[in-house]
């Protein structure tokens, strides 16, 4: 104890425990006005004011089973004001929300009002747009013809077409209903190569067209179908007297309907006949004849296999398809 005692009354021990103390102090106070400024820096982040702009998507509460909907952005833009550290977050935030309340909607032309979910209250903000005008429109469908066409003069020479399909007749439309009462019919073509020589099927797309052939923005169903197009080999002409040549077609219409209530499509306006020299030169057209009766009052496909004039032994295509399609029904909305 004396020993100890007798240490600390040396003069360089107590120099050294004074050092010891002030450095212990020196870290104490170092680090509490690390710590206050932190606090500091941080409670002015959030008391700093900033202001940015935010891409948010935007999304429409409806039906889509019922109903069509147009004039709808994909986002909108919101300006957001508030402490800087608030700002930040929602500029990192990916659960931020704009939406539009259409579950029951009124048909037609309509001003809505844009929601805005996923930001603190704290914030001020401002929508653009914050209301939108949209148009609503019932979703319908119905069944309309396929008129199937072909290049008929990318035929090679001496080849003719002995049969021309499709996978099927009909297939439904589905759009706004403004849309679908105008569809005449379904288009499509087959693409024919130059110099054909043998039997081509293809996947062909179909697409929607008025009366006037302008094509309507409506959904099909299905969106395309098989073509068949049978290319054959022409016998031999080994007679001056055989010929052939292209001529149209002109159809004749029976039935207790009047034509005037249909519109009349033809899948071809001309054919390729071969025969006698002297029969051929006398034919400028083929007759068809078209019952009209044989389609309900909305109209139809009619599959007509077309007559051997007297003297001819080839016609090309043998078999043509007639669509004739209610201009009542073009004229007033759809349905299923």
């Amino acid at each position: 104890m004396k020993t100890i005692n007798s240490l600390l009354r040396t003069k360089w021990f107590q120099l050294l425990a004074t050092l010891v103390l002030a450095i212990v102090l020196f870290v104490y106070v170092t680090g509490t006005i690390g710590n206050v400024r932190g606090n500091r820096n941080r409670q002015n982040q959030l008391i700093t004011t900033q202001t940015a702009d935010l891409n948010v998507p935007l999304n429409a509460l409806i039906n889509d089973n019922k109903y069509y909907l147009s004039g709808v952005p994909q986002s909108i833009r919101v300006n957001i004001t508030g402490p800087s550290g608030l700002v930040t977050a929602a500029q990192n935030s990916r659960t931020i929300r704009a939406t539009v309340n259409l579950r029951n909607p009124k048909i037609g032309s309509q001003r809505v009002t844009v929601r805005l979910t996923g930001l603190s209250d704290t914030l001020v903000t401002k929508l653009d747009p914050a209301t939108l005008t949209v148009n609503v429109s019932r979703k319908v469908s119905r069944m309309v013809p396929i008129i199937s066409t072909y290049n008929h003069d990318n035929i090679a020479s001496r080849y003719v077409v002995s049969g021309f399909k499709v996978s099927q007749r009909r297939a439904r439309v589905v759009g706004p209903s403004d849309l679908v009462k105008i569809v005449d019919h379904l288009s499509t073509n087959l693409d024919v190569p130059a110099n054909t020589q043998s039997s081509i099927t293809r996947n062909v797309p179909l697409k929607a067209v008025d009366r006037n052939g302008s094509v309507v923005s409506v959904e099909i169903n299905p969106g395309t179908v098989i073509a068949t197009l049978d290319v054959t080999s022409q016998y031999a002409v080994n007679s001056s007297t055989r010929e052939t040549k292209t001529v149209s077609l002109n159809p004749t219409f029976t039935g207790s309907r009047a034509i005037s209530t249909f519109n009349v499509t033809l899948s071809t306006s001309s054919v390729q006949i071969t025969g006698d020299r002297s029969a051929i030169d006398r034919i400028d057209s083929i007759p068809i004849a078209v019952n009209v009766n044989k389609v309900s009052n909305t109209g139809g496909v009619l599959t007509i296999r077309l007559p051997l004039p007297k003297g001819v032994t080839e016609i090309s295509p043998r078999i043509i398809e007639v669509a004739l399609t209610s201009r009542s029904a073009n004229s007033s909305s759809g349905g299923n």
